[in-house]
């Protein structure tokens, strides 16, 4: 036994290699999450950038063709305004009044450069003059739902040079460069087009791949593919299309990235901060433990075990109590899970069963009807270490080995192969198993199975819905007559009132702890409860042994 205590209080520097290997794991994951938390906002900006400047590449273009239509339908306009003055004038067709007004009408209207008249399908003359060239009137390539003929790549005689548009209506038809249907500003690298229902296009600027605005005009449609951003937009009797190669909204994307960046790098700081003050202090967490240990600054309470039947105190478990020197208390759920974690939990249950020799050998040697409950952590079952010093303590103070009942949770049985092993030694060796907080851990059913125990106990949670409509109220239920079923004891944990007492004992629930009895006690404490409560003779039946 001394040299058990030896082992606990040793220097920090021959802590064992374990400890020191789950330090470097926190460090490691820490690490991680360092980079993780720097990474994840500034991996977010670059995607929330991309999407909006994809969203607003998307917008401006969307903007662009709803400009070119609104443009295709001013040019349309103004030659069926056109049309509509030559169909009210009563001038002779080609007299001199009538060339002048159709003069005057191509002065004053923007988008039309030439307006003619046909006579049984011969131009007969145009806003220049008589036409003494036979050209010949070319049926339209499509008809508007306002019924003006549009014809493609009509070249004038008169004015030579590049193609013009005719729309046609009745006798006239008036000729518009082709461009002025997409006359709207836009940046220089960006492609516009205009077709018609039939997909041909009317006037197109820049160069774009033929397939791509193709499909566009037989499909209007919004979005991106691997090298351009496009917006197709049809009304009417247009369909206007404005796309731009991918590098052209770079600028878009740097301006949100200038915005956001400084956001994103100030979020990754906060998150790194945060990550390594939790990890420093986790860290110094282990150290304090780690040093406690060292100066024995943990104590052992013991909380009374109940025969819910009779009232008798037939035992206690064993609670770890961190006091500082300074005399304030450490939560048990802070520094047990930090133990867990960094590898000290070992060393916190030596002391445990150390105290438990010291305080109680004594008295559970001259009282075999006593038992005492040790807590057991996961990684106590990893090895038969924790056997050893527990057959150490029924040595050296002649206590029997079913005095002591081991209090695994379910958790214990993450690392199953292992746990099983410890357990059957245990159980081999008489120490009584009890499995503590039944309900609220790792797979329940799937290793009530295959591990012989002695006791279930039911967590707090459940023993709180006793009397109170919850979800969970049934479950305590089922916990017991599941219990019943497979003929181990029942202990209730947390128990506070005295309708939950009389429930209990109702079902048939052997024991109970829990602040209705008693809170958890110093070892002083808990003898002088003793004294004062008279126990049950010799509570064996309170245990059933499964073998």
């Amino acid at each position: 036994m001394c040299n058990d205590v030896a082992n606990v209080v040793r220097r920090r520097d021959e802590l064992p290699t374990e400890a020191n290997l789950r330090r470097f794991r926190i460090i490691a994951i820490a690490s991680l999450l360092a980079l993780t938390g720097a990474a994840v906002p500034i991996a977010a900006m670059l995607w929330i950038t991309w999407s909006l400047a994809v969203s607003d590449e998307k917008a401006l273009l969307t903007t662009t063709a709803e400009r070119v239509l609104t443009r295709a339908n001013r040019a349309a306009g103004d030659a069926q305004r056109t049309f509509d003055v030559l169909a009210t004038t009563r001038l002779a067709p080609c007299s001199t009044g009538h060339i002048e007004q159709m003069r005057q009408l191509v002065f004053n209207t923007r988008s039309v450069e030439e307006i003619g008249y046909f006579d049984n399908g011969r131009l007969a003359c145009t806003s220049w003059g008589i036409t003494e060239k036979p050209i010949f009137f070319r049926p339209p390539d499509f008809t508007t739902s306002k019924g003006l003929g549009v014809t493609l790549n009509v070249r004038p005689a008169l004015l030579g040079g590049a193609v013009k548009l005719a729309l046609s209506s009745g006798n006239y038809n008036v000729l518009i460069d082709p461009m002025r249907f997409i006359d709207v500003v836009a940046e220089p690298q960006t492609f516009m087009g205009l077709t018609m229902a039939d997909g041909q296009f009317i006037a197109r600027s820049n160069e774009a791949p033929d397939e791509l605005i193709e499909s566009l005009a037989r499909t209007p449609r919004i979005g991106v593919d691997e090298e351009f951003a496009f917006s197709a937009v049809h009304a009417g009797d247009w369909t206007a299309i404005a796309l731009e190669r991918r590098p052209g909204f770079f600028s878009s994307l740097r301006r949100e990235q200038l915005i956001l960046l400084p956001i994103s790098l100030f979020i990754a700081g906060l998150i790194v901060l945060m990550v390594v003050w939790q990890s420093r202090q986790r860290l110094s967490f282990r150290s304090e433990i780690a040093t406690a240990i060292r100066n024995n600054e943990f104590e052992v309470h013991y909380q009374p075990i109940i025969d819910v039947a009779s009232g008798h105190c037939v035992g206690a478990e064993a609670l770890a109590r961190w006091r500082r020197p300074d005399g304030s208390w450490v939560r048990p759920d802070l520094f047990i899970t930090v133990a867990e974690d960094t590898g000290l939990i070992g060393d916190i249950t030596a002391l445990v069963i150390e105290h438990v020799g010291r305080d109680l050998g004594a008295m559970l040697a001259r009282d075999p009807s006593l038992h005492v409950a040790i807590n057991l952590a996961p990684d106590d079952l990893k090895t038969d270490v924790v056997l050893n010093r527990l057959d150490a303590l029924i040595a050296n103070h002649a206590i029997a080995p079913a005095q002591v009942w081991l209090e695994v949770t379910e958790r214990g049985f993450m690392d199953y192969d292992s746990a099983r092993d410890i357990i059957a030694e245990a159980r081999a060796k008489g120490y009584r198993l009890s499995i503590d907080d039944f309900g609220t851990g790792y797979s329940s059913l799937t290793h009530l199975q295959q591990i012989t125990f002695d006791a279930l106990k039911i967590d707090k949670s459940f023993v709180d819905t006793i009397g109170v409509p919850s979800a969970k109220s049934a479950v305590i239920f089922h916990i017991i007559e599941m219990a019943k079923a497979l003929g181990v004891s029942i202990i209730a944990e947390g128990v506070e009132h005295q309708a939950q007492a009389d429930y209990l004992r109702a079902n048939g629930v052997g024991l109970a702890q829990g602040w209705l009895y008693a809170r958890a006690l110093p070892a002083g404490e808990f003898a002088a409860y003793l004294s004062d409560v008279r126990r049950a003779p010799p509570a064996g039946s309170a245990i059933v042994d499964n073998g």
